[in-house]
């Protein structure tokens, strides 16, 4: 049976029309209206798709991460202190974050005043340029983040994804899958709207201020500015939170450098030892000069000499004052690295070299 919407639709640019309405919807603020009007329409379009979202209520539909983002947006702060604080965070559905199960990875942007008069509060003005595709704060970012995921919606994204409906043969009733794939991508710009504004309400950000909530490639483009006057009271969380990071990242940074080291002894004995064939020595030779060249360049480390026409203590000796200068970069201690041990001299030192 023909459905009124698939009768619709089958005119020519009423999906243009359909988009335009939604959109019209969403800007009134008239959630529960279209929520209505949505469920309607999914019950009497029997597809994956629409049955899908019929397992969505709001309440199955989260946004997640509110600790971390408050976490985020004070380092944000920390790093661009001279461009004062973030006055408004951008939240994107995004092509570019794969769902993993049911839970979709958010686009988390940090905006400041010099992007748009956030700062102000004004949502009319906000708002109002917010329902232009080119808004002036598009691409004005200062950073992008991860920290907020949205659950709930993941299934439904990866169901419309791979539906692939095609094009609407005008004059014909509109397939079930082109209606199915248009009601599945407003149902998932509504649940995401209403979900957003719920938890950032009830979880709260930084401080009050303005909450866009938009879309990165994903159709159909809407984004909408909300201002938060809940303000996110975890000041324990966060500073857990950056504790940890903070661990690991010098764990990451020890590893990087023992690798590093690791690597650089390996290219050296390759050359001091002779591993390699003859008609392949040189050029492996002229590449360590080089890679060494980069090194002095940017460390400023050693006198320029290549690393294999270095004695072996002076060579760890230049890993040592490198493994120093990363230390000082991470706050760790510099003076807890080992000092390599010097050769011995006299006769140990004679029978070592002849051995």
């Amino acid at each position: 049976m023909t459905t009124q919407l698939q009768q619709w639709l089958g005119e020519a640019n009423m999906l243009r029309e359909f988009d335009r309405w939604f959109d019209s919807v969403m800007r009134s603020g008239n959630f529960d209206e279209l929520d209505a009007f949505l469920t309607e329409e999914l019950l009497a379009h029997v597809h994956p798709i629409t049955s899908l979202c019929l397992a969505r209520p709001l309440s199955a539909v989260r946004v997640t991460g509110w600790d971390e983002l408050a976490a985020d947006v004070l380092r944000d702060e920390e790093r661009h202190a001279a461009a004062g604080p973030v006055t408004a965070i951008g939240v994107d559905l995004s092509a570019h974050c794969e769902p993993d199960d049911d839970a979709w990875p958010l686009e988390v942007n940090f905006y400041d005043d010099e992007a748009f008069p956030f700062g102000d509060g004004d949502l009319t003005d906000i708002n109002a340029a917010a329902a232009d595709t080119s808004t002036p704060w598009q691409g004005e970012f200062r950073d992008i983040v991860n920290s907020l995921t949205v659950v709930g919606l993941g299934r439904i994204y990866r169901a419309i994804s791979a539906n692939a409906p095609g094009r609407i043969p005008f004059g014909e009733p509109a397939p079930v899958d082109v209606v199915a794939d248009r009601l599945g991508r407003y149902f998932i710009t509504l649940r995401f709207h209403q979900a957003l504004v719920r938890d950032a309400t009830n979880e709260g950000l930084p401080r009050p201020m303005v909450l866009l909530g938009g879309a990165h490639d994903v159709d159909p483009w809407y984004e909408a500015g909300y201002w938060c006057e809940t303000a996110h009271a975890g000041n324990d969380k966060i500073a857990s939170i950056l504790d940890a990071r903070d661990e690991a990242n010098r764990a990451r940074f020890q590893a990087e450098t023992e690798m590093k080291i690791a690597e650089w002894r390996d290219r050296r004995n390759v050359i001091t030892r002779r591993q390699l064939r003859a008609d392949k020595q040189q050029a492996f030779i002229d590449l360590s000069i080089a890679q060494d060249a980069v090194f002095h360049s940017i460390t400023g480390l050693g006198d320029g000499r290549p690393s294999h026409e270095l004695s072996d203590h002076e060579y760890e000796m230049l890993l040592y004052a490198w493994q120093r200068q990363r230390a000082e970069k991470i706050g760790d201690d510099p003076d807890a690295i080992a000092i390599p041990e010097a050769p011995r001299g006299g006769l140990f030192g004679l029978f070592s070299r002849a051995s």
